[in-house]
């Protein structure tokens, strides 16, 4: 995260994150709140059913090593860039694909319309969540390379937020909102409907992002699963001059090398006033015997604050870094 935002030398196989939570724990774990909570078997705490807030230059990196990244942000949409070289426009509300997206010369658009019924109208957005909110979509779809060919497809999309859970990921413990999405083809007469895929987000409000999203497919593609390993802030984008940013990436280093789980460590800048915080959560080994350590960091700048969480793990030079692509 903020120690080093470039690719990591380690090799994991998918998923091998969150293998290592089960497989290489040590034992090293403070107590945390929503893992007390799962660990009574309550309903956790769930926190805002709001739009998310998306902030520009927000990495998030997932367990299959893959990461996006925030390019450009505001109340109404979200550009990303991806570790593809790809780049989509999306509406805040995630549960909805791209508005428009490019990869490898392929450029996609998509226009959304609330589902028309004879007897009843349909709502067209889930949120602020509750669990039972319902949503039915026309999703209208148009892609191709320009100027060589173009393809056409329409598709029915019903969301419902079907539940409160407590998960564990990489990244952390959560509370999160459980949100179910349908995908639905027509047919030449557009008058049946044939299932073709299946998504399931799980929100967490802290975060401000799904944790893991899983994707189901009807035509035999292979099953789909990402985990939140880590949420990297972009210091520079938001507005840190370089000294301080040296001393926050110095900082996540010491903290990780030499903290013990459950120990807070704080770095400040009163003049910018900047104040960072960092709490190594957990310690983890991988099979190898690579050391990792799960953490939970707050960053308050001025009137902005914001906590991110993730995992790193500690390479041969001795330096403390996100494993992504």
């Amino acid at each position: 995260m903020i120690p080093v935002l470039r690719s990591h030398s380690l090799k994991f196989p998918p998923l091998a994150l969150f293998t290592l939570f089960i497989l290489y724990n040590t034992g090293c774990s403070p107590v945390h709140p929503q893992q007390w909570y799962n660990q009574q078997n309550s309903i956790p705490s769930i926190g805002s059913a709001q739009l998310p807030v998306y902030t520009a230059g927000t990495t998030f990196v997932f367990s299959d090593g893959t990461w996006e990244r925030i390019a450009e942000a505001n109340p109404s949409f979200v550009v990303w860039e991806n570790n593809f070289a790809e780049r989509s426009l999306r509406s805040t509300d995630f549960t909805y694909r791209p508005v428009k997206w490019e990869s490898k010369g392929v450029k996609g658009y998509r226009s959304f319309e609330p589902t028309e019924y004879l007897y009843s109208g349909t709502n067209a957005s889930l949120w602020p969540l509750s669990v039972g909110n319902t949503t039915h979509y026309d999703e209208k779809n148009k892609w191709g390379v320009p100027g060589i060919y173009e393809k056409h497809t329409d598709a029915v999309w019903k969301c419902t937020v079907s539940g409160i859970e407590q998960v564990n990921v990489p990244a952390g413990s959560f509370a999160t909102w459980e949100i179910t999405c349908s995908r639905y083809s027509r047919s030449i007469n557009r008058s049946t409907l044939t299932l073709w895929e299946k998504m399931t987000f799980n929100y967490a409000p802290a975060v401000g992002h799904w944790v893991i999203l899983e994707q189901n497919f009807k035509n035999g593609k292979p099953k789909v699963r990402k985990e939140l390993v880590a949420v990297l802030p972009s210091l520079t984008s938001l507005g840190i001059d370089a000294k301080s940013s040296i001393g926050i990436k110095e900082h996540f280093q010491q903290t990780l090398g030499t903290s013990a789980s459950g120990q807070m460590e704080r770095w400040s800048n009163p003049a910018q006033k900047i104040s960072f915080s960092m709490t190594p959560i957990a310690t983890y080994k991988l099979a190898d015997g690579t050391p990792c350590r799960q953490y939970e960091q707050k960053l308050d700048l001025n009137s902005y604050s914001k906590s991110y969480y993730g995992i790193a793990c500690r390479s041969e030079t001795g330096l403390w870094t996100v494993p992504r692509r």
